[in-house]
């Protein structure tokens, strides 16, 4: 599919993005949503702009999505943003007919895996310095890169004798207390402290939510010593604080209360954690039968 021009012009996709984009119910998103809307509708428009609305259908924009095969996250948020877009447009005749009725976002079934422990370490160990900053401290922290990149020094707080960090989430605005792990503890003392942000690039300016993400996009794709975190998302050490809890027995509850997430969501995070646990739960009760099994045979033998 060629890419189309993404001018606005009347009766054209790209018209009814613009529309859309400057409408009542846009601006009342979250500014985060806003701008993750923003992203994919545009390289949607690149696409689909100069299709009429007329023409625009389901075909069109799976193999827009089916574009973005290798991209299975930003497929997933592509999809989500024209299913938003299409539900305004429809109710004021500014679309015929539903344009996602039936698409398929592979992505949209996997979600961002959390990192195993040796991810970690080989991040850590092998990414450029201000990246394996980010590694350690999205790990430890469980935040989202939109409150990673705003946490500063100054945002440390003494309280009950432990060190811990104040954020206000920019998704909801939350206001958290987490404390320090000891590996972040341990980390930070060794890390360069300059009046701000704790997480710089290598001009020594902070990072923007997005100029985050494409930062660790290319170092994973173009340090070869990082092959083994190939797919390995930022997000994903989300999941891995989430699951490094669980696995440690901490309480769904608590594990809300610290990341600043509901429960539900908690569970969402851990499911692969909990597939796991649960197949070697079942392994685990499968050999013990086999040996009791055993047991009961040698006994009649003997």
């Amino acid at each position: 599919m060629k890419r189309g021009d993404r001018r606005a012009a009347p009766g054209n996709f790209a018209g009814v993005v613009a529309a859309y984009l400057g409408s009542d119910k846009f601006m009342r998103l979250a500014a985060s949503t806003q701008g993750g809307y923003r992203r994919h509708l545009a390289l949607a428009q690149s696409v689909l702009g100069n299709y009429t609305v007329d023409v625009i259908r389901p075909a069109l924009v799976q193999a827009f999505l089916d574009g973005l095969a290798d991209r299975p996250a930003t497929q997933k948020h592509a999809q989500t943003a024209l299913k938003a877009l299409e539900r305004w447009a429809i109710v004021r005749d500014l679309l015929p007919r539903q344009i996602t009725l039936g698409t398929d976002a592979p992505g949209a079934h996997g979600g961002h895996k959390p990192w195993t422990e040796q991810q970690i370490a080989t991040g850590i160990a092998h990414a450029a310095p201000h990246m394996s900053r980010v590694i350690t401290l999205a790990a430890n922290t469980g935040q989202r890169g939109s409150d990673l990149v705003r946490m500063r020094w100054s945002d440390i707080e003494m309280y009950d004798g432990r060190q811990g960090l104040n954020v206000t989430t920019k998704k909801v605005g939350l206001q958290l207390w987490i404390p320090l792990t000891l590996e972040l503890s341990e980390a930070l003392t060794s890390w360069q402290r300059h009046p701000g942000f704790i997480l710089l690039k290598p001009n020594g300016q902070p990072f923007s939510r997005t100029q985050l993400s494409d930062a660790w996009t290319k170092e994973r794709d173009t340090n070869p010593a990082l092959a083994l975190l190939a797919g390995c998302t930022l997000h994903g050490l989300r999941s891995t604080a989430i699951v490094r809890l669980r696995r440690a027995g901490v309480t769904t509850g608590l594990i809300s209360s610290l990341v600043g997430l509901s429960e539900a969501m908690v569970n969402r995070y851990c499911r692969f954690a909990v597939q796991k646990d649960n197949a070697i739960a079942a392994v685990i009760q499968l050999d013990g039968t086999a040996r009791g099994r055993n047991n009961d045979r040698h006994s009649r033998q003997s």
